[in-house]
């Protein structure tokens, strides 16, 4: 199975190719507000690689939360790529993405970010083992005053760290996003494609897809 992968919920606008749950392929150009100019463009450089559209058997997305133009974009576009070859829609959830990037570098616990706007991101604590955790919404200076007990911070945008806490930038990319909806497939193919909107909202939660399979 090849399954194209979308990420346009970051400022690092990516698409990537997963065949049968390994990567295949990725594009990706970073910069503000260019998903919208960029990301057909990513892709049909993506697909002379040795690979056609006719050969992929379905479209993954980052399905938020992230930026608010961002995932509209990456929405519409994998819809509209679906829509000639009837091809299902996957919705794999950002910080599933970021977690999947964050546990190939680190085993003990970290905070996921995401920038929201101003000072606000949303943010979730990955314990390694756990499968789900809240994801929530505030200041960057809020959590890291919260959660004194963790000292390794990952995510999309820099901030200023207080001694004993380090930031490091990660953003999801589509191969990442192509290889979680393989491994679970079964789950994210039952979703209707027609009605699939980003989810921009704090009030949801991460699944940690690391170690799934099918």
């Amino acid at each position: 199975m090849l399954i194209l992968g979308i990420d346009t919920s970051t400022q690092n606008t990516s698409v990537g190719l997963a065949e049968n749950g390994k990567s295949v392929g990725v594009r990706s150009v970073f910069g503000k507000s260019v998903a919208s100019e960029k990301l057909l463009l990513l892709t049909d450089e993506l697909l002379q690689t040795g690979y056609s559209f006719n050969d992929v058997d379905a479209i993954a997305v980052s399905i938020g939360p992230g930026s608010y133009t961002g995932l509209r974009i990456g929405l519409a576009t994998a819809k509209g790529l679906a829509l000639p070859k009837n091809l299902p829609v996957l919705p794999v959830p950002t910080f599933s993405a970021l977690d999947y990037v964050a546990r190939q570098e680190w085993s003990e616990n970290v905070i996921l970010f995401l920038r929201s706007h101003q000072e606000f991101v949303y943010y979730c604590k990955s314990t390694a083992g756990l499968t789900q955790f809240p994801i929530s919404h505030d200041t960057f200076q809020k959590v890291i005053e919260h959660f004194s007990d963790v000292s390794i911070f990952i995510g999309d945008s820099e901030f200023s760290m207080p001694e004993g806490k380090r930031l490091f930038l990660r953003y999801p990319q589509g191969d990442h996003i192509a290889v979680l909806a393989f491994q679970n497939y079964d789950d994210l193919v039952q979703k209707n494609s027609a009605e699939l909107e980003p989810e921009y909202h704090s009030n949801l939660e991460v699944v940690s897809w690391t170690k799934k399979s099918r």
